[in-house]
């Protein structure tokens, strides 16, 4: 990364840190998926100096064995490259995995390879209405439709 690429990103970052946080209800996800042996993963469009940056800010690492970034795959997302990538890492068949996304609308549409995603906007639902592998759309993890993904406790 150029450095003033890296000078860019880290005022972003400094900017950005007091607001960081996670999302409703994922404090208590995490750590029930972890528990119970859902294999969690991230496959993002962004480079590795930003997912670090919000994977250590928030003591997420131990959760994600697996990351795949923009530097991992020469197709980046909404192209499934990444995902199918994160999920042969982690062991799953693509065909298994449930991916809770950050939607921005039809451009980011789910192609062929997903099974599932959650966009974070449920404004969004009605443009992926029409998709049969979109399970369920909302905005976070308090949603009660969440705890279903994980398996019962043992």
């Amino acid at each position: 990364m150029g450095a003033l690429a890296v000078q860019k990103d880290q005022r972003y970052q400094d900017a950005f840190r007091p607001h960081l946080q996670l999302l409703p209800g994922l404090a208590n996800f995490l750590p029930r998926g972890h528990q119970r042996g859902v294999p969690m993963g991230i496959g993002s469009a962004a480079i590795p100096f930003n997912i670090d940056f919000v994977l250590n800010n928030l003591n997420l690492r131990p959760y994600f064995p697996v990351v795949i970034s923009a530097d991992d795959v020469t197709r980046s997302k909404p192209h499934p490259e990444t995902f199918l990538k994160a999920a042969a890492q982690l062991g799953i068949p693509a065909s298994d995995c449930l991916i809770r996304g950050r939607a921005q609308g039809r451009g980011s549409r789910p192609q062929r390879g997903y099974v599932g995603r959650g966009a974070h906007h449920p404004h969004i639902a009605l443009e992926f209405a029409d998709l049969p592998n979109v399970l369920h759309c909302a905005p976070d993890f308090t949603a009660p439709f969440m705890t279903t993904l994980l398996p019962a406790a043992f």
